[in-house]
């Protein structure tokens, strides 16, 4: 059993203050990518002439991003955190250079899948290293230092890749990375000093190729479901079979593998499914809210861009603030409590969502409700890494902890391109199906052809929207009601026990 092997790595804990330097500008690196592109491609389209291509440049990094992170965890358990991570950095410098010079759109959507490529070994090794280095309590802290940093770069990202963008051209979002992740480079590699056990594992490369197609396929029938770009449903069904298939043979394949890529041990105790299996309703609460709150706002209130992109800005900051007040709740409390606290919060901000979509109300308010989710997610959030690595044995933390990330990505893409479908449902339903396309043209802030699809009436789209909307935030809270169930099976206490990093027989390097 992989388990039974005791040695994990051993860090010099002197040197533990440069590394959490390099780990923050790790996290700062992987935020301000997941955001500060979005406002600079008005112009890159213009530049680069690539409009049809628009939704590849986000598609492309997101697939290479989540698919890569069960990777990266099994290689850091493998080969060591130290070495996965400066590949990682290397590999996402190389792609944000590439991008930067890219003088096409076909260039640059390639360079953005080498630079998710680098990106999905970012954040898991960053947080397993934090697993080695720390204690449950200080663990919590560092963890929630990170939220913080993670939700204001979130914050800045846009500000930032606009400003920059007007300032000195959309090339210069991606060479901002540059000199963040030299540094980071550096002090990763001169402090980051790591001793551990020979491990002669074989890396399981069939467990590997059969899960990138499986997630590649599902999310690829998802993902371009809608729009211009759209799949013929019978090619999405495809797709989603293929996925289906190669994720059953992959886990047939693990349960007669010697050194899986993914232990099986992971799935065989509630301390460890309940984590993951809310990570999939986290997922879908996180893009949820990000799709369909701002299209409310803007297509059923009639807002401006500005307002809808401003209604879930409480959100992210609230998130950030409400993990660092659960870290201090953790050790004390237990998972268990502080996790079932986060819970009750996303299901009453769900609730006073429907609540405002029913009853008409201001846009504050659909912003306070919001507010309460993103406090809600803050509580979870750090609440299901910890318990994870609490969990879990050293020399499988690594494929552990990516895990976490890995299904909140995938459980998000795949419940937001379902939640999509009902909403496509609904209008259907309410405008017809030429109606619906050209309502989707509007909303998405294109034109089409004169004369092309009916005309609408905005009052009439206004209301098939609101309409439409209601059933997907009744979704939204349905699954929060099922991960506040869910949390009652995470582990019950925190126990203050000391790192594996800090036992006498530790190397300093």
């Amino acid at each position: 059993m992989t388990d039974a092997i005791p040695a994990g790595p051993r860090f010099d804990p002197k040197q533990r203050r440069a590394v959490l330097l390099a780990l923050s500008l790790v996290t700062v690196l992987a935020s301000f990518e997941a955001t500060v592109v979005s406002t600079a491609m008005p112009t890159i389209i213009g530049e680069l002439e690539g409009l049809p291509l628009y939704s590849w440049v986000f598609a492309v990094y997101l697939l290479t991003t989540t698919v890569t992170m069960p990777l990266y965890g099994r290689l850091a358990d493998l080969h060591g955190r130290r070495l996965i991570l400066l590949v990682a950095i290397v590999l996402f410098l190389i792609g944000a250079t590439a991008c930067a010079f890219a003088q096409s759109m076909p260039q640059l959507i390639l360079a953005r899948g080498l630079q998710g490529l680098g990106a999905g070994g970012l954040l898991p090794t960053a947080l397993t290293v934090t697993a080695d280095l720390y204690s449950v309590r200080e663990r919590a802290r560092v963890q929630g230092l990170f939220s913080t940093l993670w939700g204001a770069a979130s914050l800045l990202g846009p500000l930032l890749g606009a400003g920059m963008t007007l300032a000195f051209g959309w090339r210069s979002i991606f060479s901002i990375n540059l000199p963040l992740g030299v540094l980071a480079f550096a002090l990763v590699a001169t402090n980051l000093k790591e001793s551990r056990a020979a491990r002669s594992d074989p890396f399981d490369w069939p467990g590997a190729t059969s899960l990138g197609l499986g997630v590649t396929c599902l999310l690829f029938s998802v993902l371009h479901g809608t729009g211009h770009a759209a799949l013929p449903v019978e090619a999405r069904l495809a797709l989603a079979t293929v996925g289906v298939v190669s994720l059953a043979g992959f886990a047939r394949l693990q349960s007669s593998r010697a050194h899986p890529l993914v232990p099986l041990s992971l799935f065989s105790r509630a301390e460890t499914i309940a984590p993951y299996f809310c990570g999939v309703l986290l997922g879908t609460t996180i893009f949820g809210v990000d799709t369909f709150v701002p299209l409310f706002v803007q297509g059923a209130r009639g807002g401006t861009a500005a307002a809808a992109g401003a209604v879930v800005t409480p959100t992210m900051l609230f998130w950030a603030l409400s993990s660092s007040i659960a870290a201090r709740l953790i050790v004390p409390l237990g998972f268990r409590t502080v996790a079932r606290v986060g819970a009750t919060l996303i299901v009453a901000g769900f609730a006073a969502l429907l609540a405002c979509t029913l009853l008409d109300a201001p846009v504050p308010w659909i912003s306070a409700a919001c507010a309460v989710v993103g406090c809600g997610l803050g509580f979870m959030g750090i609440t299901q890494v910890l318990a994870i690595q609490h969990s879990t044995a050293a020399s499988i933390r690594g494929v552990a902890t990516s895990l976490v990330p890995f299904f909140r990505a995938v459980g998000g893409s795949l419940g937001v391109g379902a939640l999509g479908g009902l909403l496509s449902l609904g209008l259907v339903h309410r405008l017809g199906v030429a109606a619906t396309e050209t309502a989707g043209r509007l909303l998405a802030g294109g034109r089409g052809p004169a004369g092309e699809g009916p005309r609408l009436d905005p009052g009439l789209l206004r209301q098939a929207l609101e309409q439409a909307l209601l059933p997907v935030f009744g979704v939204l809270l349905a699954l929060a009601v099922v991960n506040l169930f869910v949390v009652g099976y995470f582990p019950a206490r925190a126990d203050e026990i000391e790192p594996r990093a800090a036992t006498p027989e530790a190397a300093v390097g």
